[in-house]
C-alpha cells in the first residue's frame, strides 16, 4: 500500500515536468501552447486514485485536486508572466466543475477520449480567460482553433500515459482486460 506522500511526490514531479517540457514546447499559431499544466491538473481533478485492494466507495474523499490545480495555475502565471492568482483563479473553478461531473462519464469510457472531451471543453474557457487579461499574438480565432487541436493531442496522449506512469510507479494496480 502506497502512502499520500508517494502520491504528493509523484503529483509534484509530474507538475514541475510537465512546465518544464510546456516551456520548451514551440508555440503554435497566436503564441498557443500546448497546454499540459492544465490537462494535468483536470486529470488529477477526473481520475481518483484508489489504493490497491480498496474499492472506489470506500476511498476517503481527496483533496489532491485542489492543490494540483492551485500549483498548476502558479506554475502557469510563472511562465506566461501573469499576475498572481490570475490563472490559480481560472484553474481552479475548472478542476472543482470537472471534479463535480466526473460521475457523468460512462466507467467503460477509454481514457485518451475522456482527455480529449475535457480539454476540447476547457479550451474555451481558457481562450474567454486569456482574451480578458489581454494575452495573445494573433487574432481569437486563429488562437481558439489552433489551441483546441493543441488540447486536444495534450488530452489524449496525457490521459493515455499518465495512467501507464501510474502503474510503472506503483501507484495503480494493473487493469484486467
Amino acid at each position: 500500500m502506497k502512502t499520500d506522500l508517494v502520491q504528493t511526490a509523484f503529483v509534484a514531479i509530474s507538475l514541475v515536468f510537465l512546465a518544464a517540457l510546456q516551456d520548451m514546447l514551440p508555440s503554435g499559431a497566436g503564441w498557443s501552447k500546448f497546454p499540459l499544466l492544465q490537462v494535468f491538473a483536470l486529470y488529477v481533478a477526473l481520475v481518483d486514485l484508489p489504493r490497491k485492494g480498496e474499492s472506489r466507495s470506500r476511498v476517503p474523499r481527496s483533496a489532491r485536486w485542489v492543490w494540483t490545480a492551485g500549483a498548476a495555475g502558479y506554475l502557469l502565471e510563472t511562465l506566461s508572466g501573469l499576475p498572481f492568482g490570475s490563472f490559480i483563479g481560472f484553474l481552479l473553478p475548472v478542476c472543482a466543475l470537472a471534479h463535480m461531473l466526473r460521475a457523468l462519464a460512462p466507467p467503460d469510457l477509454a481514457r485518451p477520449l475522456l482527455g480529449m472531451a475535457a480539454a476540447a471543453a476547457y479550451t474555451p474557457l481558457q481562450e474567454a480567460w486569456l482574451a480578458a487579461w489581454s494575452i495573445g499574438g494573433d487574432s481569437a480565432i486563429v488562437r481558439f482553433f489552433v489551441s483546441i487541436i493543441q488540447a486536444t493531442i495534450a488530452g489524449a496522449g496525457l490521459f493515455a500515459l499518465l495512467p501507464l506512469l501510474e502503474m510503472f510507479a506503483g501507484l495503480r494496480e494493473e487493469e484486467s482486460a
